[in-house]
């Protein structure tokens, strides 16, 4: 086989084979079908026999077949005759164009490209040139009539010889993209992302990004044949719960994407929009915290507090969500008063960047879990924020029922003897003390993260404040409004609100860093810590 094949790259050798199917056809277009068939009969036959004694006697034999077999064809079939029923046609190989400066490696790139035929010519050509299956065994095992199987052979063929013809000028490699993803509401089941980490992933929903494209486009663009793209098209459509994947089919029966992605570039340019408003918005808290401390340490929080400074890092993620929140209300009032926002039990935002960018939005999350008959309360509820200067405690879905440090400062919230204590809880309680849960005075333990019975409290602390911004929201949403028509795709624009959430992003990261330098807030020692974390309970 070896042999067979250096002769075929031999350039003088491949010049003569030519010669010899130009002088028995019309014109070079037969020419260059009946070199193409001889090859592939030459390269099927050298895989079957093993033992060939002389390679050009070999080759110029079966050579002389393949003519015959050639000339008989044509002779049946002396014209072309498309219909509903018919194409008599010539199927029985795969063209390819022999030339000078042809890739030597032909035979690679026309199996290559088979791997690139959408699945209804990709399963006939594999049949027919790999299996060797008769047109009528193709047919009944597709449980087709034989024209449609000859016709699926044709334009496959044609197909194949484009592109192979082309390969040098069109060839488009891949350039990898990566996505950031940053997600809203209860990912628990319903989050698209789980099944969209890969590379792969990304850049395949990255391509449907404001353009709908067939899975043969994903493929020629991204250099990965049919098969992988089909079956991830698929997993992109349905997401983790079956119904939200990052992907959705158009009327046409193409792909685009189903989260709103914006490239770094834009989310920079938006995000600075942001936070050139930030040291307004943190005056304005550091004003109203030092005018109103002693009503807010006055507040029926039910644990002692003694700073507003560390109750401030629990108020400013609301400070954060109430601003992006009334900014998505006053664009909707003055400008999408006609759209029905979508509603889903979670939202995907995406950022995509290349190689050579370094995405970092000081991005903070906030994350709240829940619990029913803890610890002799109706309901239990906690959240935390996260970030560049506090780490998380938990995420969403973690099981408040069976976190030993949760519980023990659950029952803190009254105090707790030390002593009561079994050796193991006694273990526990030095961890939650650690990380910030709750504080040692004398023998007794104390909650030390905030504790409420109702969240309307925060509520009540932010009234007066929310008041003192409404100015500044008329002018951010006028600006972000310009943003969203700009980089929202049409078919996404029922998700205006999330584009005006996610891309605020940075802005509590700016927030929280310039309250630290006016001195609002105070840098936590250590992280975790008691710090963001929130307790809201019922009885």
């Amino acid at each position: 086989m070896q042999e067979v094949l250096k002769l075929l790259e031999d350039k003088d050798f491949l010049d003569s084979l030519y010669g010899f199917a130009y002088k028995r056809t019309n014109n070079s277009y037969e020419a260059e079908d009946l070199c193409s068939d001889i090859i592939l009969r030459v390269l099927s036959s050298a895989q079957k026999n093993s033992d060939i004694k002389n390679h050009h006697a070999f080759v110029w034999t079966i050579a002389r077949r393949v003519y015959a077999d050639f000339s008989e064809k044509r002779k049946r079939s002396s014209m072309v005759l498309y219909s509903d029923e018919v194409v008599n046609i010539q199927t029985d190989q795969i063209d390819e164009y022999i030339e000078e400066e042809t890739d030597k490696n032909y035979l690679q790139r026309i199996m290559h490209e088979i791997g690139f035929l959408s699945k209804i010519y990709r399963d006939v050509c594999v049949m027919y040139y790999l299996d060797e299956m008769k047109i009528s065994e193709i047919a009944k095992r597709l449980d087709i009539n034989e024209s449609a199987v000859k016709k699926r052979l044709y334009s496959a063929r044609e197909t194949i010889k484009e592109r192979v013809e082309n390969m040098d000028t069109n060839n488009l490699t891949l350039k990898p993209i990566n996505i950031s993803y940053l997600g809203t509401g209860n990912p628990v089941g319903n989050d698209p992302r789980e099944v969209a980490y890969r590379s792969f992933s990304k850049n395949l929903v990255y391509l449907c990004k404001n353009t709908e494209r067939t899975a043969k486009e994903l493929s020629e663009l991204l250099g990965v044949p049919m098969p992988f793209v089909e079956e991830e098209v698929n997993i992109q459509l349905h997401g983790q719960n079956g119904y939200y994947g990052l992907l959705r089919k158009t009327e046409s029966g193409k792909y685009i994407s189903n989260f709103i992605i914006v490239d770094w570039d834009d989310y920079t340019q938006v995000n600075e929009m942001y936070k050139k408003n930030t040291d307004i918005i943190a005056q304005k808290f550091d004003t109203y915290l030092k005018n109103n401390e002693q009503k807010i340490l006055g507040m029926p929080f039910l644990n002692k507090q003694t700073d507003v400074r560390f109750i401030a890092w629990s108020l400013i993620s609301r400070v954060n969500h109430w601003f992006t929140e009334n900014i998505q209300i006053r664009v909707k009032e003055k400008y999408f008063s006609e759209i029905t926002p979508t509603k889903r039990d979670f939202f995907t935002f995406g950022i995509a960047s290349n190689e050579n960018q370094n995405v970092d939005i000081g991005f903070y999350g906030w994350d709240g879990i829940y619990g029913h008959n803890i610890c002799g309360y109706k309901t239990v509820e906690l959240a935390n924020i996260y970030g560049r200067r506090i780490s998380a405690h938990f995420h969403c879905g973690h099981d408040i029922s069976q976190d030993k440090q949760l519980l023990l400062t659950i029952k803190a919230i009254n105090g707790l003897s030390m002593d009561s204590l079994p050796d193991d809880e006694k273990e526990t309680a030095a961890k939650a003390i650690e990380s910030g849960y709750i504080y040692k005075e004398d023998d007794i333990l104390y909650t030390k993260i905030l504790v409420t019975e109702s969240e309307q409290l925060y509520r009540d602390i932010m009234n007066d404040f929310i008041g003192e911004t409404d100015e500044l929201i008329e002018t951010v949403a006028d600006e972000i409004y310009k943003y969203v028509k700009k980089f929202v795709p049409k078919h996404l624009m029922d998700e205006y609100k999330l584009f005006v959430q996610m891309t605020s992003c940075g802005l509590l990261d700016a927030l929280i860093e310039k309250c630290i330098e006016l001195g609002t807030l105070v840098p936590p020692e250590k992280t975790p810590s008691a710090e963001g974390v929130m307790l809201t309970v019922t009885k």
